[in-house]
């Protein structure tokens, strides 16, 4: 009797086991293989940057279509601080269901080739890129000696250390400053100011001397003569604002772009991020979103998971040839 009952006792637990293993299974299953249902609450957009920079102003206005496609609010979240590192770990450290996702655009590279952290792009899954950012100017104040790049240039070599090059320590700018002293072969004062928007009041307060800024963002301080503009970053000059001569006709040959992107935690489940990124294309090419973007001068331009993350392991091999510089391991 004794017995009997203890095999009954073993196999009711058996069943409860399996019964318990069977719908935790079940309700796992369709996170994994099926997004009908995705959306189904507001997405959490990381912005690793302060508000009020081209990052900002461009998460905010193309999220601002995404909810038109997906249905659910976007809700954008400026997390600064640690040469962008704050607002990615916290993707990071999110769940992988599509609800936080990152925004960003190369600068996400920067503090790898910087030896700030141990992780890049390689940590998220893409979802794809969206934007291409072709804008890059060296700008200064009307109160420095000097206009163009070769007078530029040739009063940097005059006055080693003396003219203050604004960055964001670990970010875009840091790398665009190291280059600049690089290729032109003069030493600047890198001073840590902070993102765009801190960049551009700093200039603005001339508390620093020179920086790199997208021209969209700037332009109404160029049009008003509180900021001279030195020259594009590009080999060849922007048919949007033709008039501003590349650094590269002056004798500097500099090439910084932008590309932006959406990014999850690793482990999203792909139907997710196809659907997710199904939008981005819808998006990008929709007339109204491209005739807003134009006001900023950058170009409306998507590509898929594949090729955005094939896209961003090139430029990384690009940005990786001034990883001692960035280290401070080479002069």
């Amino acid at each position: 009797m004794k017995n009997s009952m203890k095999l009954a006792l073993v196999f009711t637990l058996l069943l409860a086991s399996v019964t318990l293993f069977a719908a935790g299974t079940s309700e796992k299953a369709p996170v994994a293989n099926d997004a009908s249902d995705y959306p189904s609450k507001p997405i959490q957009v990381i912005l690793p940057v302060g508000a009020g920079g081209d990052t900002d102003l461009n998460a905010r206005l193309f999220s601002r279509y995404m909810e038109k496609e997906l249905g659910k609010s976007f809700a954008i979240v400026n997390t600064s601080g640690g040469g962008g590192t704050v607002g990615m770990q916290k993707v990071l450290d999110s769940a992988a269901d599509g609800y936080t996702v990152l925004f960003y655009h190369g600068e996400a590279m920067i503090p790898k080739i910087a030896g700030m952290v141990d992780y890049g792009l390689e940590a998220f899954d893409m979802a794809g890129i969206c934007l291409l950012d072709d804008t890059t100017v060296l700008a200064t104040h009307p109160g420095m000696p000097f206009k163009t790049i070769p007078e530029f240039v040739s009063y940097a070599k005059a006055n080693p250390n003396a003219v203050e090059f604004g960055i964001m320590t670990g970010g875009y700018p840091h790398l665009v400053g190291i280059v600049l002293e690089d290729v032109a072969g003069i030493d600047l004062n890198l001073v840590d100011v902070g993102g765009n928007a801190a960049k551009t009041v700093a200039l603005k307060g001339r508390k620093t001397q020179v920086i790199n800024t997208q021209y969209g963002l700037t332009q109404d301080y160029f049009k008003s003569g509180d900021f001279v503009v030195l020259g594009l970053t590009s080999k060849v000059r922007n048919p949007l604002f033709p008039d501003v001569p590349t650094t590269t006709e002056q004798g500097l040959p500099l090439e910084f772009n932008k590309f932006f992107f959406y990014a999850m935690p690793k482990g999203t489940p792909k139907a997710i991020i196809e659907k997710f990124s199904a939008a981005m294309k819808r998006v990008v090419e929709d007339p109204a979103y491209q005739a807003e973007a134009a006001k900023y001068f950058v170009t409306p331009s998507y590509m898929n998971p594949e090729d955005a993350t094939k896209h961003a392991e090139e430029t990384y091999k690009y940005f990786a040839q001034y990883q001692d510089l960035m280290r401070g391991t080479s002069k």
